[in-house]
């Protein structure tokens, strides 16, 4: 089976422990984005609380330094180092049935990280 995951980067970390499927990460080193960034949420944020003020207002500044740099002349290899882990990122993944019932065991339980099981 394969599915199609947008997910953060510190997700798709997690996710690509499991050796037993394979696995095509959308490069953030080639892909020069441009255009408005998308991040991931994180499953902790509340609206209108003070964290998720300030997690609001890093993810804006990343944005704006990552293409400031792209205007100075940097590539996207080198500019990627400003972007954060809550950075959205799309991946192919393609596991048998037996290793989808084991992740979704691993991943769905009250210890796993809150972000992968949603």
């Amino acid at each position: 089976m394969t599915v199609e995951l947008v997910t953060s980067r510190d997700v798709m970390a997690e996710i690509t422990r499991h050796r037993l499927a394979s696995f095509a990460i959308e490069s953030q080193r080639y892909v020069c984005m441009n255009g408005e960034i998308a991040f991931i949420e994180p499953e902790c944020f509340i609206s209108g609380d003070t964290a998720s003020a300030i997690w609001r207002i890093s993810m804006a500044e990343s944005e704006r330094t990552y293409h400031k740099l792209l205007e100075c002349g940097w590539l996207p290899q080198d500019a990627r180092k400003v972007l954060p882990n809550s950075t959205a990122t799309r991946i192919v993944m393609k596991a048998n049935l037996r290793e989808w019932r084991h992740i979704f065991a691993l991943r769905t339980s009250p210890a796993a990280y809150p972000e992968i099981r949603a």
